[in-house]
């Protein structure tokens, strides 16, 4: 249904039918089979599903009245295919130069970010099949007008027959078919591509787009991320993020940093993130803050949890190659220096007064405790 080129359906129709049937007949069925298109395709476009191309061949048709209503007959009978297709490059031609205006007005109009975006790549692919259209149907006519040109010896009633009535119906059905196959192909790697959700200012989700084409266009949509936070004995500890991160790469940053994806939810994001670690005994991510980070790349929707552990099975667990522990004082000498993530040097102040002091005052309490047992022992 997305494919666009099926909106030249109704006008092959007629110019298939015309072969068995008087024009006539053939012409009020294409009217018929294009209505019932426009109605169809009305409906599905409250699914944000939009059939441009049937304006063009609704356009044509209503061009070829004219003919009719000019009773010429004889022309008519013998050349309707090839009267079709000129109408038709006339339409697309005029088309065509109307599509600077009308991509200036979807992106000025007053829609929300995420329609005005659904809508320009509906746009773009429509007048990508415009010039696909007019161009082979252009070279089509021209290839019909050197064919009239050559001596009579030279053409066939079979030829004539496929030039002026078959090829046009074979072209458009070739188009069909070869749009269908792009679709096809670029499903297929859609796909593999990242669906992020798009936020509002109030945090709602309205729509989603893929993250290749949030990246290129900088803080222009509103996404959520998981950051989760791993504390040790009143202790941070912290990895170096990869140099591909697209926000503060190379920087001393939490392990666990994720997109909430779209459909997925913050509590699954947060299980997917830790994978295998939350199967260890005693290891719970808390939820901690959600606050809007925002800097000249991005706007992100940030989760913060944090994971406090308890023995050294579990620390162990968390390791990783480029990973170490950071005490709050190793961090206050550090955190003017531009190694740390932008959202950890937002996030820290906050750290320090909830989980990270009440984490040195429970590692302080144990510690008393076991040198009050030495003592007694």
């Amino acid at each position: 249904m997305s494919n666009q080129a099926v909106g030249l359906l109704p006008l092959l129709l007629f110019m298939f039918l015309d072969n068995y049937f008087p024009y006539l007949i053939s012409f009020f069925i294409g009217v018929a089979f294009l209505v019932v298109s426009l109605i169809l395709f009305r409906v599905l476009s409250k699914d944000r599903i939009y059939q441009f191309m049937l304006l063009p061949a609704s356009a044509t048709l209503a061009l070829y009245t004219i003919f009719i209503l000019l009773h010429i007959e004889p022309v008519l009978f013998d050349y309707t295919p090839l009267i079709t297709e000129v109408l038709l490059v006339v339409v697309l031609a005029i088309i065509s130069l109307a599509k600077r205006r009308i991509l200036h007005n979807i992106r000025h109009s007053k829609q929300p970010n995420y329609k005005r975006t659904l809508m320009r790549t509906t746009v773009n692919e429509f007048f990508f099949l415009v010039q696909l259209v007019q161009g082979l149907y252009t070279l089509h006519l021209f290839v019909v007008l050197i064919y009239t040109t050559l001596p009579d010896t030279m053409q066939s009633e079979g030829m004539s027959r496929f030039l002026y009535r078959e090829l046009g119906v074979i072209i458009g059905v070739a188009i069909i078919a070869y749009e269908q196959i792009r679709l096809s192909l670029m499903r297929g790697s859609l796909k593999k591509e990242m669906w992020l959700p798009v936020l509002d200012d109030s945090g709602k989700v309205i729509g989603c787009i893929a993250r290749s084409v949030a990246r290129s266009l900088p803080k222009k949509y509103y996404h959520p991320i998981v950051r989760i936070a791993v504390v040790y004995e009143g202790m941070l500890y912290m990895v170096k993020r990869s140099k591909e991160e697209y926000v503060s790469p190379e920087t001393i940053d939490y392990p666990f940093t994720k997109y909430v994806l779209f459909k997925h939810t913050i509590e699954n994001t947060v299980k997917a993130a830790l994978g295998e670690t939350l199967q260890i005994k005693g290891v719970t991510p808390r939820f901690l803050v959600r606050y809007t980070y925002e800097d000249d790349k991005v706007k992100h929707l940030v989760s913060l949890y944090a994971v406090c552990l308890r023995t050294p099975e579990q620390f162990e667990a968390f390791k990783q190659r480029n990973g170490k522990l950071w005490t709050p004082k190793q961090i206050e000498e550090n955190i003017s220096a531009e190694i740390f993530s932008r959202y950890f040097e937002k996030e820290f102040p906050y750290l320090q007064n909830t989980i990270l002091y009440a984490e040195n005052i429970c590692c302080e309490d144990a510690q008393n405790k076991e040198d009050q047992t030495v003592k007694t022992a």
